[in-house]
């Protein structure tokens, strides 16, 4: 099944990484289990700019780093952004734009109340969501579209990309 929004979501990612010599590498010096992951960038790897190779080489080194489990949890969360609707990602999107303008406190304080909120029981957490769209409605705030039909609707605070077009074995 052709995916190709991994090279979206790659470049995206790799937008700030340092460049390191004035050749990317090329595609038989790369490692047989680097190979894998961007072995659906094989028929361009020649057409990639240098940057654009030794950036996608970092992050596929950086995807085999990762434990096994948090690299499902992030295939996971990526194919639940690729399952909303595009206006849905968009807010996501902007709701995570404010979100990374608020003052570093304000941000930690937040993230905290998550964290406690993805540690209750689904029972607690309905609870919780049920106490706040109402005291949000009382009071004329936040809309059930506004907080995402739920608190962690991704399932985390990560807002998007993700390792993507399959990566040979980026989702195992």
């Amino acid at each position: 099944m052709p995916r190709r929004w991994l090279l979206i979501a790659l470049l995206w990612l790799a937008a700030g990484l340092p460049a390191t010599g004035a050749d990317g590498p090329a595609w038989s010096s790369l490692p047989a289990p680097v190979q894998t992951v961007l072995g659906e960038f094989r028929q361009d790897w020649d057409r990639l700019d240098p940057q654009q190779r030794r950036q996608l080489v970092t992050l596929g080194k950086r995807w085999l780093a990762l434990p096994a489990e948090r690299r499902q949890k992030l295939w996971q969360r990526y194919q639940r952004w690729q399952s909303l609707s595009p206006e849905r990602r968009h807010d996501m999107q902007r709701a995570y734009e404010r979100f990374k303008r608020l003052p570093a406190a304000e941000r930690r304080k937040l993230m905290e109340s998550h964290r406690r909120f993805q540690q209750m029981d689904p029972e607690q957490q309905r609870r919780m969501m049920e106490r706040f769209r109402a005291f949000h409605q009382r009071s004329g705030g936040m809309t059930d579209h506004d907080m995402g039909h739920g608190m962690g609707e991704m399932g985390g605070h990560d807002m998007g990309g993700g390792m993507s077009r399959g990566m040979g074995g980026m989702h195992h």
